[in-house]
């Protein structure tokens, strides 16, 4: 696969994830692209009401997130290619489905789970680029790794330049997913959840192709 085929899918990927996480912060007020928030939150339930609602609805979304991932790691396999192309056939069944229980489940806290799950499934793709893991879902990981290269750039490691355009090129398509969502949900807000699963469906045939 050619190297603008990796970009193309790494920044759609991180994409999707800023897009999502905006959608899910719109209607039901929490973010699912990242947990470091959401565990302080359990702590805060566990301090003041081990039996409120909150407490097992944060709970509900780790197990779905880590389901995703577990589902991600049972298909994945040793060749990339093939892993692309599996990726891309989950990604169109994640758009169906979701085009599915947004008629069904819309303000739903099932649509928020199986929401959750398609980031863990997302962020535990076994895709390697320039000798990294991607992992699109959370940034915190990715601006850890611009700082780390372009320390190693200034310290005269000049074959890390490209890693610091990677980390930024993740961290700017997932602002713009997010910059995008906020827009669509300004002018389009009923159509929001369609663009979502047309533009997971479209990634996956994609995948799928290359």
């Amino acid at each position: 696969m050619k190297k603008k085929d990796y970009y193309f899918i790494i920044g759609c990927l991180c994409f999707f994830s800023g897009f999502i996480n905006i959608v899910t912060l719109f209607y039901f007020g929490y973010a699912i692209s990242h947990f470091s928030g959401t565990f302080t939150s359990i702590a805060k339930c566990l301090y003041v009401n081990i039996n409120s609602k909150e407490l097992f609805r944060l709970l509900i979304m780790v197990i779905s997130f880590v389901i995703g991932a577990i589902f991600s790691g049972i298909i994945s396999s040793d060749s990339q290619e093939k892993n692309l192309k599996k990726y891309g056939e989950i990604l169109i069944a994640f758009g169906i489905s979701i085009l599915i229980l947004k008629n069904f489940a819309k303000n739903n806290q099932i649509f928020l789970y199986f929401l959750t799950l398609t980031m863990g499934f997302q962020n535990a793709m076994n895709i390697r680029f320039k000798e990294s893991l991607i992992r699109s879902t959370h940034m915190t990981g990715n601006l850890t790794d611009l700082g780390n290269y372009l320390g190693k750039v200034l310290k005269g490691e000049k074959d890390k330049l490209q890693h610091v355009f990677l980390s930024f090129f993740e961290i700017e398509q997932y602002i713009l997913g997010g910059v995008i969502a906020l827009m669509c949900l300004f002018y389009f807000k009923d159509c929001i959840i369609i663009l979502y699963s047309i533009l997971y469906i479209s990634c996956g045939i994609f995948m799928i192709k290359k």
